[in-house]
């Protein structure tokens, strides 16, 4: 049965160190202090899952952001009929959901923790008003979402 996330309290040193993860001291010069611009997100939330469960489900609906800071979790994909296999592994500072934030697509991957996990979540509209603000962020994401839409085309033989 799947569980849901428990919501954690967010305190000033989980978003210095997601401040680091994004990596918004090189892309978001123009900014003095980075956590304020992370609390200015009043929906950002930090979860803890559970080991074995399923953060995201391919071809499931869904536009939010995550960003891991704790654990380790595996990205599974379907080719055509095919089983589910593993593509990847994410473990700390690694992000994931933005192809379909991106796309506002269905899920292109299944994301399950292997252990006990922490991951931030930006419900969708915030992080648009984020990367609004924040083209350099805004550029580095797409960077990263295009080389894995290009990753999955090369595993699938196209």
């Amino acid at each position: 049965m799947a569980k849901t996330p428990e919501s954690l309290n967010v305190h000033p040193k989980d978003l210095d160190w997601l401040a680091g993860a994004l990596k918004l001291s090189e892309t978001l010069s123009d900014s003095p202090d980075l956590e304020i611009l992370l609390s200015s997100l009043p929906s950002i939330a930090l979860e803890a899952w559970p080991a074995f469960q399923d953060v995201l489900k391919e071809g499931e609906r869904g536009e939010d952001f995550f960003v891991v800071y704790k654990g380790e979790l595996s990205v599974w994909r379907k080719a055509g009929k095919a089983a589910a296999r593993e593509i990847g592994r994410l473990g700390p500072a690694d992000f994931f959901g933005e192809i379909g934030f991106l796309m506002k697509s269905t899920r292109s991957a299944t994301v399950r923790t292997e252990s006990a996990c922490r991951v931030f979540r930006f419900p969708a509209r915030d992080f648009t008003d984020l990367l609004k603000r924040h083209k350099a962020l805004d550029a580095w994401i797409k960077q990263v979402a295009s080389h894995r839409i290009h990753e999955m085309f090369q595993a699938n033989g196209h």
